[in-house]
């Protein structure tokens, strides 16, 4: 089992090292873009980042978040994701929907995918292994952009051949991969992103186009009931695309399973600190939980930012295991 898991690791490595970067090819401009949206709240719902994670939970499970950064910066990220999954029992597997919007400046990406998760139970735990596919929209106002030799007086003219004078939109198609191992105390992950712009990267597109970066992300979670009312739950985000590279510490707890408390701390590899974060969030009922952060920007654009607000909305609802054994009717009764 141990040398299956590092042939699987391998792979999913492999394919999360595949980045491809600016070119210019044909008289075209190819530039892939930033990292995925960032949000603080990851760990209340990996589902994002990692296909694997569908169904890993005995529970149909939606979560909203919702992200704006950098707050007073104009053309400033802010970012919706919606996604929802359960467990498929009775094929060991578990399958789950993924939708994201993300504006920053005058792009935008819209993008949904399905995903699909074999799982292997094993002695109290149980390893996932995941795969999505759906399309991403991107688009890019270049009417909108500026140029220090640009002339904007009567028509749009940036004076550089390579940007798009006006909105320029295109349909891509996208896919994840990903591995998550669950435990009653441990919870790890590897994924990787946007897999397949590699292979568009080497194809024939007019003008300017703006292509996703392939991004390969770690997750390590550790849960500790601190007495009968106190539970804590340390965890790392590793994420890269080979060009930069992030880190979040962070230290979540719950209190009397109702209240949610937290604090996180974000910087580059090389110790370029980009924020801290607050967390905290209440179970509104058996099956409603809400969450909210703020970001203190702790980077050179705290003298312009009014840091990072950020909400999660998660609904949970239990879904059972099938019965062990045959079921059997009595034909004496109206019910069985």
């Amino acid at each position: 089992m141990k040398q299956f898991l590092r042939r699987v690791f391998f792979c999913f490595v492999i394919c999360g090292v595949s980045v491809g970067k600016t070119q210019v090819s044909s008289g075209q401009l190819i530039s892939y873009g930033q990292q995925d949206p960032q949000f603080t709240q990851y760990m209340l719902n990996p589902m994002m980042f990692n296909p694997a994670v569908a169904g890993t939970e005995d529970y149909w499970i939606s979560t909203l978040a919702v992200r704006n950064q950098w707050v007073n910066i104009p053309g400033s990220p802010v970012s919706q994701n919606i996604t929802t999954h359960l467990p498929i029992y009775q094929i060991s597997s578990g399958v789950g929907l993924s939708i994201l919007n993300d504006v920053a400046g005058q792009q935008r990406n819209t993008g949904v995918a399905l995903s699909y998760a074999w799982h292997k139970n094993l002695r109290n735990s149980v390893i996932s292994f995941g795969v999505s596919g759906g399309i991403v929209q991107q688009s890019l106002d270049g009417s909108k952009l500026i140029t220090p030799t640009g002339s904007y007086e009567d028509i749009v003219d940036h004076h550089d051949p390579n940007l798009p004078v006006t909105l320029q939109t295109e349909l891509l198609p996208d896919a994840a991969v990903g591995m998550y191992y669950l435990s009653d105390k441990l919870t790890a992950g590897i994924s990787a992103t946007h897999v397949l712009v590699p292979l568009q990267a080497g194809q024939e597109t007019s003008g300017a186009t703006i292509q996703y970066n392939p991004n390969a992300y770690v997750y390590v979670a550790y849960r500790q009931k601190i007495g009968d009312l106190f539970e804590l739950m340390p965890n790392v985000l590793y994420k890269t695309d080979l060009s930069e590279s992030m880190i979040d510490l962070n230290l979540m707890g719950t209190f009397k399973n109702n209240f949610l408390f937290g604090a996180s701390f974000r910087s580059n590899v090389s110790g370029q600190s980009d924020a801290f974060a607050l967390v905290g969030g209440l179970n509104i009922s058996e099956k409603w939980k809400i969450s909210y952060s703020y970001d203190i920007t702790s980077s050179a654009l705290n003298a312009v930012s009014a840091g990072s607000h950020e909400v999660v909305l998660s609904y949970r609802v239990p879904v059972s295991r099938p019965r062990a054994g045959k079921m059997i009717n009595n034909p004496r009764f109206i019910y069985h």
